[in-house]
């Protein structure tokens, strides 16, 4: 993983929010110096960004947990270096700003997330939104995404076990309509990040890589073959493949209605 300089952020327009509240433990001390803000836009696109602080979690879920699938073990122990990731998920309006046209399924409003796009086109999206911008944006890791994702959480969900309350913060089979909804109007887990269960499953930016019982720190599978991850779950599924620790994978050159994507951006380790 390369890293870039806090103070990079400060050489271009950006604006300051908010900063995220957590009730975790962080080891990563630079996360109040003010090169390193809590959260910042970026003019062109208008995308926001939340800093996930450094800290480590148990990957996977374990034995007992229903709905699991043996991919999701063993559980182990993961640290994870301090990184930006979206607030919500990339929207159509996002995309087409960079692409100058809208492959998405569902449309009408231009909040809602972009899908109907492959890893490989992904890929394209981000080399162009870079030159564009002097920014170094990518997909987050799977390890990345399940750390921002549970947010200090070991429940099935960031919201707990119950099903039931999933709907305050997930679109999903039971109260999606069938159909995508506009990025950010439920509400966010305790990073400050929206739609990460539910609305449209989201491309990571690594390949499968099979779990070790050994502690690791900031891992990958490397780049994908003929196949990447996506991982949350999306308005068409049960809440079963809605869980933190669900693992997916598909042709990276498939795309479909189901699948969009959020962006991520180093920091300091």
């Amino acid at each position: 993983m390369q890293y870039k300089k806090c103070s990079f952020f400060m050489m271009l327009s950006v604006f300051f929010l908010g900063c995220a509240s957590t009730t975790i433990s962080v080891t990563d001390g630079s996360a109040h110096r003010p090169q390193c803000p809590s959260s910042f836009k970026v003019d062109y696109t208008g995308m926001e960004f939340v800093r996930v602080p450094a800290g480590s979690f148990d990957m996977g879920s374990p034995p007992e947990e229903p709905g699991r699938d043996l991919d999701e073990g063993p559980r182990h122990r993961v640290e994870i270096s301090a990184f930006y990731l979206g607030k919500y998920e990339v929207t159509q309006a996002q995309w087409q700003k960079v692409m100058g046209k809208n492959p998405s399924f569902f449309k009408g409003d231009p909040m809602l997330p972009v899908e109907n796009v492959s890893w490989n086109s992904v890929q394209k999206f981000i080399r162009i939104l870079n030159r564009k911008t002097g920014f170094d944006f990518r997909l987050p890791t799977e390890a990345e995404w399940e750390y921002a994702c549970r947010a200090g959480t070991r429940t099935l969900f960031f919201s707990g076990d119950d099903e039931k309350s999933l709907g305050e913060y997930a679109w999903f089979n039971v109260n999606s309509g069938e159909e995508t909804h506009p990025v950010g109007m439920l509400k966010p887990n305790a990073f400050g990040l929206y739609d990460m269960h539910g609305n449209v499953s989201e491309w990571v930016g690594d390949g499968r890589r099979g779990y070790l019982s050994k502690p690791v720190k900031d891992p990958d599978g490397g780049m994908p073959g003929k196949k990447a991850m996506h991982r949350g779950g999306c308005w068409l599924y049960p809440a079963r493949y809605l869980r933190s620790a669900n693992r997916m994978d598909v042709e990276k050159d498939f795309n479909t209605h189901i699948i969009g994507f959020r962006l991520a951006i180093d920091n300091l380790p």
